[in-house]
């Protein structure tokens, strides 16, 4: 599940370990359609900055190949990156 952080205070977010005791690695990022004016803002509840997606493996490859679309850890909205490539690799 891709993670909204910005890179002006919450850069490279620390992985968390689930129920089941699999832990999350963002790996990289990808900038959201229309950065920095998105509508993308940092998942950090006191942060209004824009935000950036924040890759696990698996969404780097399918980033990879040609997917833009990625769900967040909820179903409250899905989040679009553009096509300008891969950061932080």
């Amino acid at each position: 599940m891709a993670l909204c952080r910005c890179l002006e205070k919450h850069p490279w977010p620390e992985g968390r370990t689930n129920k089941q005791g699999i832990k999350k690695e963002y790996i990289a990022y990808v900038k959201p359609a229309g950065y920095p004016k998105t509508a993308l803002i940092c998942g950090i509840k006191s942060c209004i900055w824009p935000g950036v997606l924040w890759l696990e493996n698996h969404e780097k490859e399918a980033y990879k190949s040609s997917e833009r679309i990625f769900k967040g850890p909820s179903n409250f909205a899905k989040m679009k990156a553009d096509d300008n490539g891969i950061y932080g690799v």
